[in-house]
C-alpha cells in the first residue's frame, strides 16, 4: 500500500464517522422535536373571565390556574374577575405549568367626608386624604357665617363614590372686614410674580400646588381659586396651581 493510498482511505473513515455523526445529531433533534412539540399550547386569554371559567379552559388545555392573594383595583374590570396575567396570552408554554393571576377589586370606592363648618383650605385637605379632590367650587355671601366656611356640598357626606372622585363645595364669601377685593384673573402669570402680588395686596396664598399641565412653561398659573371676579378679603385664602 503506498502512501498516498494511506491518506485517502484515511480521509474516506473520517468522512464516514462525521457523516455518521451529523446523521445522528439530526436523528436526535427530530426525535426532540417530535416528543416535545405535542406539549407545548397557547396561552389563553384570561382577562374578565372569573376563577371558575378560567380553571375549565385552562384544563382543555392541560394548564393549571394560580391565584395570587394581593387583589387590585380596576375602573375596567369588574370585581372577582381576573385582571392580570402571566405568561400573557398566545404565549407557547409546556402543558402541565401554571398561569399566575391577579383578580380585580372593581373599581375605588371612596366614602364623601363631611364638610360643613371647614374652611375651603381644610376641606380640600380632607378631600386629598380620602383620595378624592375639589369639583365644581361656588361662592355665595351669608352674613353672620364666619368667612370661607364650606355651606353645602354634593354628594353629601357618607355617600359612597364609585369611579367619580370630585366633590362640589358652597363657600360663604360674607365677612366684616372692609377690605375687600375683587379677585384678578391670574391665569398665565408666573407664581413669582402672583404670590409677591397678593402678600402686597395684603391677601394670603393658601395652597401653591405644582400639577402636570403640558405645553405651559413651568411656573405658569394653570388655575386659581378663588376664581377671577370673585370677592376676596384680607381672611381669605387662595389657592395657586402652577404647572411643573
Amino acid at each position: 500500500m503506498t502512501i498516498r493510498n494511506f491518506f485517502v482511505g484515511l480521509i474516506k473513515f473520517i468522512g464516514h464517522v462525521f457523516l455518521l455523526m451529523m446523521v445522528g445529531a439530526f436523528s436526535t433533534f427530530l426525535t426532540m422535536r417530535f416528543f416535545t412539540a405535542g406539549d407545548e399550547v397557547l396561552v389563553p386569554d384570561l382577562k374578565g373571565k372569573g376563577a371558575g371559567e378560567a380553571i375549565q379552559v385552562l384544563k382543555n388545555e392541560g394548564l393549571q390556574l394560580k391565584i395570587y392573594p394581593q387583589k387590585r383595583y380596576s375602573d375596567q374590570v369588574p370585581a372577582d374577575k381576573i385582571l392580570a396575567q402571566k405568561p400573557e396570552a398566545k404565549q407557547k408554554i409546556k402543558q402541565g405549568r401554571s398561569i399566575e393571576v391577579y383578580m380585580s377589586l372593581g373599581p375605588e370606592k371612596a366614602i364623601v367626608p363631611d364638610l360643613l363648618g371647614q374652611t375651603a383650605r381644610v376641606a380640600n385637605m380632607t378631600l386629598g386624604q380620602r383620595g378624592l379632590h375639589e369639583g365644581k367650587i361656588l361662592y355665595v355671601a351669608r352674613p353672620g357665617t364666619e368667612q370661607d366656611q364650606i355651606l353645602a356640598q354634593y354628594p353629601s357626606a357618607g355617600t359612597e363614590l364609585v369611579g367619580v372622585r370630585t366633590v362640589d363645595i358652597l363657600v360663604n364669601t360674607s365677612t366684616d372686614s372692609t377690605r375687600v377685593f375683587v379677585m384678578p384673573d391670574l391665569i398665565g402669570k408666573t407664581v413669582t410674580e402672583v404670590s409677591d402680588y397678593l402678600q402686597q395686596a395684603g391677601l394670603r396664598v393658601g395652597v401653591s400646588q405644582a400639577v402636570d399641565y403640558q405645553g405651559v412653561a413651568s411656573g405658569t398659573i394653570v388655575k386659581q381659586n378663588p376664581p377671577a371676579g370673585y370677592r376676596v378679603s384680607t381672611d381669605a385664602y387662595i389657592s395657586l396651581y402652577y404647572s411643573k
